[in-house]
């Protein structure tokens, strides 16, 4: 197996950084019906118009006046990050950008057909680049940039993120059939029962990369009540692993959504051949200005082996071993926000939010194991998979944030503080970000973020150069991991435009 080079270096620096918290621009699969509990302080923005609802007494279909709507958003980025001892011409350096194209077919008020194509050009990087991959079941072949996300390592990559068709059964269920986005449960950075993707999405990424899942999923609403049902059937694996191939392997899950007064309540479940059951429930309600949120995922087990200290010698990687993850492993988020008006036209509105995750960490040196396994997981004879899985690698983690859209006669602007903890390890990252648009149609998004904590934790995650045994035979038995000394600063600009 090759050795990385200094270009190596940079790519993997670059790719153990965070990233940039908003919304994402892309049609909302969830807007069709209805949205179940939106995460408090959500800046989801669809691309396109949510359909109206539709005529339940209308006696013929009614044709659309546009059945056809085209668009998307080009997106360029840029970012670099500044570790210590590092001169700033050993800066890393990406630019992830990518181009977003939909078409939205609505011939009638019963039928919809929508596809949104994806390419990500990423020019800072070769083609032979050595990135550490999010997890499995990423299709865009990069690495995790300080924008969040991916960024497609070999110059150019082109992937599909949705194709579906929608359609009602006598205006009474709703289908939504192909590769779409359904997002379960009410967490702002951590939403553990987010079961229908099977990669973990990065809490502070500005733009969602993460690509849709192919699966059947029918609504059913009971509108005198406010009520949701939904039943869902999977055609992908939920933990990324590898084609379902056979029909036995196809899941199968649902969910259920209650509004009680001022409070929602949402359960859910999904089981699938080879992987263990998965429950989850949440709950967001109004108590006085208080907006209070809380998601639980009960489970057992693991996507992926659970990793033991064994030894005290040798490398540090090799001094765990993986081990078959069993017994109850809960996660658990716990927030809130409140907002104040502090003047006819301004608000701004500050939260919190806890996270328990029992399938994390207590001890930072089982990293190094974990960004083993995720780069060369046949030393440990496993198979691909999300082992170093950011944002979900310590047992607890906290949040604070404060948003400040539009302050004062800044109409254009809006500003976004964040700050983030690995309690178990205590690293965090704070991080500002703010965006105006300009020239009316030119979004301008800029952030600055700061590491802080022990060196060797997940914000300030370092180490030395490093042999690690691949498992393969030679001479590709070996692979060289550059130094990567501790993160100090990060910084990045964007350009957007909705097309």
């Amino acid at each position: 197996m090759p050795t990385c080079s200094a270009r190596c270096a940079a790519a993997l620096a670059a790719a153990l950084l965070s990233a940039q918290a908003a919304g994402q621009d892309r049609p909302s699969e969830e807007d069709l019906f209805g949205t179940p509990a939106e995460p408090p302080g959500s800046a989801a923005k669809p691309a396109s118009p949510a359909p109206e609802a539709p005529d339940r007494g209308a006696p013929a279909l009614r044709p659309s006046e546009n059945p056809l709507a085209i668009g998307g958003v080009a997106y360029l980025r840029a970012a670099s990050s500044w570790r210590k001892g590092t001169p700033p011409s050993e800066w890393a350096l990406l630019s992830p950008n990518l181009l977003d194209l939909y078409a939205d077919v609505r011939p009638n008020d019963r039928v919809r057909a929508f596809a949104l194509g994806r390419l990500f050009y990423e020019p800072t990087q070769g083609a032979t680049t050595f990135v550490l991959p999010k997890g499995a079941g990423d299709v865009s072949g990069g690495g995790v940039t300080p924008f969040g996300g991916l960024a497609a390592s070999a110059g150019t990559n082109a992937v599909l993120d949705q194709l579906w068709l929608n359609f009602d059964v006598g205006r009474t269920a709703f289908v939504t059939a192909g590769k779409q986005h359904v997002k379960w449960g009410v967490g702002r950075f951590w939403n553990p029962t987010d079961y229908l993707h099977p990669v973990k999405r990065d809490p502070l990424a500005a733009y969602d990369t993460r690509t849709g899942v192919a699966m059947v999923k029918a609504h059913l609403p009971w509108e005198a009540r406010g009520w949701n049902l939904y039943g869902v059937g999977l055609l992908e694996d939920a933990a990324g692993k590898k084609p379902i191939g056979t029909v036995g392997r196809t899941g199968g899950g649902g969910r259920a959504e209650v509004v009680l007064g001022t409070t929602e309540l949402g359960a859910d479940a999904l089981v699938q051949r080879g992987n263990k059951p998965r429950f989850g429930v949440d709950v967001s309600a109004g108590v006085w200005e208080l907006d209070l949120y809380a998601e639980a995922a009960l489970r057992s087990g693991a996507d992926v082996a659970r990793f033991v200290r064994v030894r005290d010698t040798g490398p540090e990687y090799s001094r765990w071993s993986p081990v078959a993850a069993s017994g109850f492993t809960p996660q658990v988020t716990l927030g809130g926000r409140w907002s104040w008006k502090y003047s006819d036209e301004d608000s701004l509105t500050v939260g919190a939010e806890y996270f328990y995750n029992d399938a994390g960490y207590s001890d930072p040196h089982a990293y190094a194991a974990l960004l083993a396994a995720q780069i060369v997981p046949a030393f440990y004879a496993l198979p691909t998979g999300p082992y170093f899985n950011t944002f979900y690698l310590g047992r607890h983690y906290g949040a604070v944030f404060l948003t400040l859209p539009k302050p004062g006669t800044w109409n254009d602007w809006d500003f976004t503080f964040s700050v983030l903890g690995n309690l178990s390890d205590r690293t965090f990252i704070a991080r500002l970000d703010t965006g105006v648009v300009v020239n009316t149609y030119l979004r301008v998004e800029a952030y600055v973020a700061g590491h802080a904590g022990p060196e060797g934790g997940e914000f300030r995650l370092a180490f030395g150069e490093q042999t690690i045994s691949t498992g393969l035979p030679a001479p590709n038995d070996q692979l060289r991991i550059p130094a990567q000394p501790a993160p100090i600063l990060d910084a990045g600009i964007a350009l957007r435009v909705n097309l």
